[in-house]
């Protein structure tokens, strides 16, 4: 299997880094081919005369793995109901399998972990119990736990992959386009938080509302009439009542989830591939590690508080397909605004997320800092005097207020979101104007992030004391 020039430059950065460490996390946008990294270093690995053990969660990802490692000729076990026990030194495991049968396998040499942000549960954790002296590579998009936790008791080191724009400007994925409300039309503050998410009981009843699914089949024939959509749902009945509003319109729609039997998922999967079924209503199912190129439309109607959520939901359309030009993102409940752009860089960390209070209603609107123009809707950060689209001559508040449209969407204009951040950065100047942007980004580590750039302008390396200086600067803009 032939890797690509990122993939190769991923492989030497983690093999530098497996050098120091003896569990490193690899992260790569959805999209990047990490199924092909697998292969190939499971392929590596055989030929050194290494077992391996490629681990996941999901019986898709089972079946696709096996399958490319096939296509690789690398001969391989599968650890899965159903499978007989095979010494074969590559293997190939269902977690919930393995964790059953640990003592039936000897201690390979290598253990990939799929979606490894999942791997600080108790069933990966008796698997690296188990085999304390295996070396081991985590694979994500998103290294980041919905609970806020971090990865670094699991993982000493990690390697970033290419970001979601190189792989975009490569041609690797499709380029897309953000359709949401003018503002923020679902009012979602009062619902509790439960494992760094929203509460999925009281989500669904503010979500599951005539008004909001009605909006869900008017966009879709609006803005995507035709192509394939997942939509991204709160619960089966949730699901259930959009499959149904979509249906009654007139557009062949059916519903996805965890508890389906694997043939009917099968069968689900097959009619929405060929086109039997157009819209797709899904539960959770499809955020992680199915491969199915044809998807055309992501429409939103779950709010989320988990970036990884966010990115994995939409990767699922990112991957290039013939005649799919671009991806439509059809965002109705703003998760665009809580999470930034799908394409925008991030500042990925083992550490967790600073626990403190929640933020307000205000404080978030506050912190957002995006502002919109009502002659032509677009979207950009606040500051600038005119539209930076249509040049209408902006009014000027103390901060941005959002008035509620109903029903409305309008395509968010991308571009000018992304030139924005670049005049922005642009005019942090100094070390302290770099760091204070990173913090207002959200940034996992903006002192660290403000030195290399501002080295980069000069053509060279940031030294020790602008690493320094920046902590310093980060800490006490933390106070």
């Amino acid at each position: 299997m032939q890797l690509r020039g990122y993939q190769l430059e991923l492989i030497a950065k983690t093999r530098e880094a497996m050098r120091q460490h003896n569990n490193v996390l690899m992260q790569a946008p959805t999209g990047a081919g990490k199924t092909a990294l697998t292969v190939h270093m499971m392929a590596t690995a055989a030929a050194r005369g290494k077992s391996s053990m490629f681990i996941v969660h999901q019986s898709e990802l089972l079946s696709q793995t096996s399958r490319a490692l096939w296509e690789g000729r690398l001969e391989h076990g599968m650890i899965a109901p159903g499978k007989r026990l095979s010494k074969l030194p590559a293997q190939v495991a269902s977690v919930q399998t393995l964790v059953r049968r640990l003592e039936r396998y000897a201690c390979p040499d290598l253990i990939i972990i799929d979606e490894a942000h999942r791997a600080a549960a108790s069933t990966y954790r008796k698997v690296l119990d188990a085999y304390p002296d295996a070396r081991v590579i985590g694979l994500t998009a998103t290294p980041q736990r919905t609970d806020g936790k971090g990865l670094d008791d699991l993982f000493e080191s990690i390697v970033e992959g290419p970001s979601v724009r190189r792989l975009i400007d490569g041609g690797y994925l499709c380029d897309y386009d953000l359709v949401a409300p003018p503002i923020a039309g679902l009012d979602v503050s009062d619902v509790k938080t439960k494992m760094g998410d929203y509460d999925k009981k009281e989500l669904s009843e503010a979500v599951d509302k005539p008004t909001i699914t009605g909006d869900a089949v008017r966009a879709y024939k609006q803005h995507a009439l035709g192509k394939r959509c997942v939509v991204m749902c709160v619960s089966i009945d949730h699901a259930t009542h959009v499959a149904a509003q979509y249906t009654a319109s007139g557009v062949p729609a059916g519903v996805i989830e965890g508890k389906m039997t694997a043939s009917a998922r099968g069968k689900m999967l097959d009619d929405f591939k060929t086109g039997i079924i157009k819209v797709l209503c899904n539960v959770q199912l499809l955020v992680e590690g199915v491969d199915i190129p044809s998807i055309e439309v992501v429409q939103w109607l779950r709010p989320t508080q988990s970036l990884i959520v966010w990115m994995q939901g939409n990767g699922r359309g990112l991957r290039p397909s013939p005649g799919k030009p671009r991806l439509t993102i059809i965002d109705h409940v703003q998760n665009w605004t809580r999470h930034g752009l799908v394409d925008e860089d991030r500042e990925w960390s083992l550490k967790g997320r600073e626990k403190g209070k929640r933020k307000s209603k205000d404080e978030d609107e506050e912190n957002l800092s995006i502002q919109q123009c009502m002659s032509c809707y677009h979207v950009f950060k606040t500051g600038p005097d005119h539209c930076p689209s249509c040049g209408e001559v902006l009014p000027r508040k103390g901060r941005p207020e959002l008035e509620v449209v109903d029903g409305e969407l309008e395509k968010i204009d991308v571009e000018a979101i992304r030139r924005e951040r670049k005049r922005e950065q642009g005019q942090a100047r100094t070390l302290r104007d770099l760091v204070e942007l990173g913090v207002r980004r959200g940034m996992n580590k903006p002192g660290p992030w403000a030195a290399i750039t501002l080295a980069a302008r000069q053509s060279r390396k940031p030294t020790p004391k602008e690493f320094s200086e920046a902590k310093r600067i980060v800490a006490e803009i933390s106070q």
